[in-house]
This record gives structure tokens, C-alpha cells and sequence, in this order.
């Protein structure tokens, strides 16, 4: 089914609905409401993104062969091998965006209304970032001089829905068009929607049915908004059915929706600028394909009503994307014939990595082992492992490993006294075009990645019970909920190999909130405390085995044995005449890292509300807030609703 297809048929499927339950005869009404609101974040210091060339921390650097013997290529210890040209930037905004909602509510009948939401969202040039550096096919490099580009992606063509339009610096979109229809017990929904399940700040167990948008603030939004802004939308049924005043069974089919990731370049780009990513070809493989799942809820169960039960099973597309290399189909002369079918460009003054100092330190920022990449090029790619093992007469050691730990004495990578990874970086030293020029910044070595989809089934079970205790006390109406996701053989992206690596992945939450008046002057205050514990991944779904690595240091200091665990503290504290709230969040991840987000909210009229919040950030590189590391700033939202 091509897309063309495929939107044709969601777009008939909601018209029949439209035709088949609205009665001819029915009044028709609508209400409009929206709102248009500025958005700004301003950095807090003068950190940059690393993974933008603007902000990495070898601009200006040396490298150096650090081989004890001359390498394979003649160049003696100590050699400069090259430069990284200095391109720093200083920004001071992470978002600067004006945004714009509007809402249509529609009644046809008593049975049947529908809703629209119209989106738009725009943000000028206020991020500095290098210019996008590239080597066409057949070796001519190609520098794009435009601006950053913030939103096109290439799902759909450059869309990332099919209800989408955008530009560098815009999108506009139609995140929800649906209509519903409800008689008795039985209940439906058709058309564009978000099919939210979940309930926790952050943290997504049940919250299966939608992938994330994060290409505006990523999650840096309101905590207490709970991915609202960023959960995509699709056209797909919903349909629920309400047995007994107790038991409710529902059911969705939806079509595949892959999550979206903040685009190279951007401020919140989290793939190093020296990667080209294939987002295309992945999505064209599964775009006519329908995820589906089914929930069975329970409420008020029990003698006193106290209890609550769901269970659910997914079958989906997991629309997080699993990253390996592909063939660049660039040539390069120094190394002659079959070096365009392996996975990397070198280009002349280009963005990517210039050092292996520099490798090791990305793989480690992006939650990847630099040593199994390379292990990996050998293994997947014929002409790397001819050059290896034909070539260099190598081998592996008893370890399966081309080099051997990052620690060993012949170099921070060095293998029988040469430095493997420096190799890639020496491609010019035997002359031609691809001669090192140390002065004016030599050769950088960029990559190709490829995405893809991977079809999972997903079996959960969650259980709730509201505690009651002596009127009035911290204990009663306290509401406990416990979720269960598991994921039988779930892939993972595994240090761009070709092949995925399958685990059993088990997500395990605990909730509790509660609205509690610490004095009659003031409105109740909202509690949350929750904590997560996944088996095999972190809140980014990066697998463990690949956290913990430094520049001399392999990954896999105790994080896939421990499991990612979170823990997350908030409040919500509104003041009397609800004109001023304080909210909290806090989020901890156990390997040292958090994310602490005070913030304030002022409502002097039905139309007028501002917000002001921090984002304070920090983490290892263990942690699933070290991509974020740089990013503090503080947040004002100003809204005019109407």
C-alpha cells in the first residue's frame, strides 16, 4: 500500500463513519477556542550541544599517533595527524518559537460530535550552528548554505505526518481530526488522534499506543503536561465497550507512527553532526503497517470499591528508531576500488570525527561501545575485513576483539602497538587529494546510518488501590498504582551493526499521589512519587551494555546487570483565587543524574496565563541525561487564549 493509498483510505474510513452515524436531520454545532502563545528557553551558561560541531570540545584540538611503534602506515609516535578547525558557537537561546492552536469542537447529534485541532508553531533564526557539510556520490563535496533546519524530516517525503506541512524554520500540522460516536455502552473514536494510555510524569509503561515528537524542546516541557505537546498522532479506531459499571474492554488499530527525533544541527540534536542519517528508507519498509492492542480495565472492585485492574497486549512497530551503518557509496581514491560499499566518507575540513580520542569520547556521549563499532566494521563489511585481516595481516584476540581494551599499553585503543582506530584518520598520509593538511584541519571521518523499525509484542498487567485512613490525615484517599510491560525478544540498536540484539525487556512502575489541605487558606496540594525499573534500557531507550564508557574506558561497569532505575518527586501547590501555582519536578536517575524543574504559574484572567520554570540538568555519562548535559535554561511561556 503506498502512502497515497494509505491516506485516501483513512480519510474514506472517516467519511463513512461520518455518513453512516450522522442523522440527516441533526442540528449542527461548533465551537472554536485556541490560543497563541511565545515560547522561550534561555541557556543558563555557556555550554553547547557537543553533538553539533559548533559545541564539540575538540574544536582547535591536535591529535596525535599515540602507537608505541610507527604504525601501519609509517607515521612514527607522536606524529600530528590532525587538527580540528575551530568552530565554536555561543548561543544563548535553546527555543525562541511562537505557537498557535486552534480548536474545533463539533456536535452533529446526541450520539456523534467531532473535534479538529489546528497547529502551528514557528521559530526563527536564533540558533547558530555550522553549516551542513556533505560529499555527494561521487566525491564532490556539497555544502548546504541554508539555515538550520529544525523540522523537515524525511518520512513522507520531508513530512513527519501526513496531516503535516514545514520548512526550515515552521510546521504546521493536524494533530487530532476525529469523529465520535457513542450509543449505550459501545463507544468509538475515527480518524487523526492521540491514543494516550499512560498516567505517569516521564515515565511510559502503558503508554504504548504513540511515538514522541521531539523536535521543538524535546521533553523539557511542563512535567506535569505528560507528553501532551509531544505525543504523535495517527489515524487509526478506537473503540470501547463498557460491560458492567465495573469492567470497560477497549481496542485500537492505528497506523504506524515513527517517533521523531530532533534533526541534525539542531539545539537538541542527539547524533553526533558527523553522521548522515537514512531516515527514509526504514520508514518506506513499514509504512502501511497497523499497530493494534486491546485493554481490559476494572474499577471500583472490591468491597469498599478500593481496587482497580487493567491488563493490555500491543502488537505495534516500535516507533523508536534501531540505528546500523550502510554503505556510503562514496569512493575515495587512496584507497581504491570497493571502498564505496563500506560505511564511511572522509572529507576535507568536513564535520565529523577527526581523532581517535574523539571516537571513543562520541561513542561514549551517544551510549555506544567504539570498540564493538569496530568490531563490527570488521564483521559486516567485506572491505574492512579484507584490509584488516588481508591487508594488515590482523586478527582478533581471545576476546573476539580487533583491538584490545581501550586501556592497553600500546595506546588508549592500540593493538600490537599500532592504534587501529588511528588508521582511519591516517588515510591520507600515502599523498593524493586525500593528503592530511594538519594547518588547515585535514580529514574528518563521517559515517552513514541507516534506521529501521522492529515489530514487538508488548503484554502488560497494572493494579491501583485507594487507601482510606481517618479523615483528613496524610494516609486517606492515598491512590498506589502499579504498572507491568513485557517485552518478549525486544530490539535494540547494537553498536551499528547490521544485527539487531533481542532481549527480553521488563518495565516495572509504582505511583503514588495525593491531593492533600495542609490549611483551610489554601487549596489542596497534588503529590507524586513514582519509580521505575527497566531491565535492559534507560528512559531514552538506549540499551545499558552500551553506558558507562569513558575515552579509556569500555562501557559495562554494572548498568546492564543493575537495570535503569528512576525515581521522581512532584508537587503541585495552587494559591488562593488559583491566580498563582507552584509546581515541582524532580527526576533521578540512579547512576547520577537529574533533571529539577521548579516552576511558577501566574492566571490573572481567563485569557492570560504565564509560566516560568527552570530546567536544571546534570549527568554522567552513564546516565539518560548526559546527551542533555548542557542544555539548563529557563522557560517562559506567555498565552493569550481565546
Amino acid at each position: 500500500m503506498n502512502k497515497t493509498t494509505t491516506l485516501s483510505l483513512s480519510s474514506a474510513v472517516l467519511l463513512a463513519s461520518t455518513i453512516s452515524v450522522v442523522p440527516q436531520a441533526a442540528a449542527f454545532e461548533v465551537d472554536v477556542s485556541g490560543f497563541i502563545r511565545q515560547e522561550m528557553a534561555y541557556k543558563l551558561n555557556n555550554n553547547e550541544n557537543q553533538t553539533n560541531r559548533g559545541g564539540s570540545k575538540f574544536n582547535g584540538v591536535n591529535s596525535y599517533s599515540e602507537g608505541k611503534l610507527t604504525n601501519a602506515f609509517g607515521i612514527p609516535t607522536g606524529t600530528l595527524l590532525n587538527t580540528k578547525r575551530d568552530q565554536s558557537k555561543n548561543n544563548d537561546w535553546n527555543v525562541f518559537a511562537t505557537k498557535a492552536e486552534l480548536d474545533f469542537n463539533m456536535t452533529f447529534s446526541d450520539s456523534v460530535t467531532g473535534f479538529v485541532k489546528l497547529r502551528g508553531y514557528y521559530q526563527p533564526d536564533v540558533y547558530k550552528s555550522v553549516e551542513p557539510t556533505y560529499l555527494d556520490i561521487d566525491g564532490r563535496q556539497n555544502v548546504d548554505a541554508g539555515h538550520v533546519n529544525h523540522f523537515n524530516v524525511n518520512h513522507h517525503g520531508k513530512e513527519a505526518t501526513y496531516l503535516s506541512i514545514s520548512d526550515n524554520n515552521y510546521m504546521a500540522d493536524i494533530p487530532a481530526m476525529y469523529l465520535d460516536w457513542q450509543k449505550g455502552p459501545l463507544w468509538v473514536r475515527a480518524g487523526q488522534q492521540q491514543i494516550a494510555w499512560g498516567e505517569a510524569l516521564f515515565f511510559r509503561v502503558a503508554d504504548l499506543a504513540n511515538g514522541l515528537d521531539l523536535r521543538r524542546h524535546v521533553f523539557f516541557d511542563l512535567g506535569a503536561e505528560e507528553y501532551a505537546d509531544e505525543r504523535m498522532s495517527a489515524p487509526g479506531v478506537r473503540v470501547s465497550y463498557q460491560i458492567n459499571n465495573s469492567w470497560e474492554i477497549e481496542g485500537f488499530a492505528q497506523m504506524f507512527q515513527p517517533s521523531i527525533l530532533p534533526n541534525n544541527f539542531s539545539p537538541f540534536n542527539l547524533i553526533t553532526n558527523g553522521f548522515k542519517m537514512n531516515f527514509e528508507d526504514g520508514y518506506d519498509l513499514v509504512d502501511d503497517k497497523v499497530n493494534a492492542g486491546f485493554r481490559l480495565q476494572g474499577q471500583s472492585l472490591g468491597k469498599d470499591g478500593s481496587w482497580g485492574i487493567q491488563a493490555f497486549a500491543v502488537t505495534r512497530h516500535d516507533p523508536n528508531p534501531i540505528l546500523a551503518l550502510e554503505a556510503s557509496g562514496v569512493p575515495n581514491a587512496a584507497f581504491g576500488p570497493g571502498f564505496e560499499t563500506q560505511p564511511f566518507i572522509y572529507e576535507k575540513g568536513g564535520i565529523g570525527t577527526y581523532s581517535a580520542e574523539e571516537w571513543f569520547y562520541n561513542s561514549a556521549m551517544l551510549g555506544a561501545d567504539g570498540v564493538d563499532v569496530i568490531n563490527g566494521l570488521v564483521e559486516d563489511w567485506d572491505w574492512i575485513k579484507g584490509f584488516v585481516e588481508g591487508g594488515l595481516g590482523w586478527s582478533p584476540d581471545g576476546n573476539g576483539d580487533y583491538i584490545t581494551s581501550v586501556a592497553d599499553p600500546g595506546g588508549p585503543n592500540g593493538f600490537n602497538g599500532n592504534d587501529f582506530v588511528e588508521l582511519f584518520f591516517a588515510n591520507g598520509a600515502g599523498g593524493g587529494a586525500d593528503q592530511l593538511d594538519a594547518i588547515n584541519g585535514g580529514n574528518s571521518l563521517s559515517g552513514v546510518v541507516k534506521v529501521r523499525y522492529a515489530s514487538e509484542n508488548v503484554f502488560g498487567f497494572g493494579v491501583n488501590k485507594i487507601f482510606y485512613a481517618e479523615p483528613d490525615s496524610f494516609m486517606d484517599q492515598l491512590v498506589v498504582r502499579a504498572e507491568l510491560a513485557y517485552t518478549p525478544d525486544k530490539k535494540f540498536s547494537n553498536n551499528l551493526r547490521q544485527k539487531f540484539r533481542e532481549e527480553d525487556e521488563l518495565l516495572v512502575s509504582v505511583v503514588a499521589e495525593k491531593y492533600h489541605r495542609f490549611s483551610n487558606s489554601f487549596p489542596a496540594t497534588f503529590f507524586i512519587f513514582e519509580h521505575m525499573w527497566r531491565k535492559e534500557s534507560d528512559l531514552l531507550g538506549r540499551h545499558l551494555s552500551g553506558l558507562g564508557g569513558r575515552t579509556g574506558k569500555r562501557p559495562g561497569g554494572g548498568e546492564d546487570d543493575r537495570g535503569w532505575h528512576g525515581t521522581v518527586l512532584a508537587f503541585q501547590q495552587p494559591f488562593p483565587g488559583l491566580i498563582w501555582r507552584a509546581d515541582m519536578s524532580f527526576l533521578y536517575d540512579w547512576e547520577k543524574g537529574y533533571l529539577f524543574q521548579p516552576a511558577v504559574r501566574y492566571k490573572p484572567s481567563n485569557e492570560w496565563t504565564v509560566e516560568a520554570f527552570l530546567n536544571i540538568i546534570d549527568g554522567e555519562k552513564d546516565t539518560a541525561f548526559q546527551p542533555f548535559d548542557w542544555s539548563d535554561d529557563f522557560t517562559m511561556r506567555i498565552t493569550y487564549q481565546f
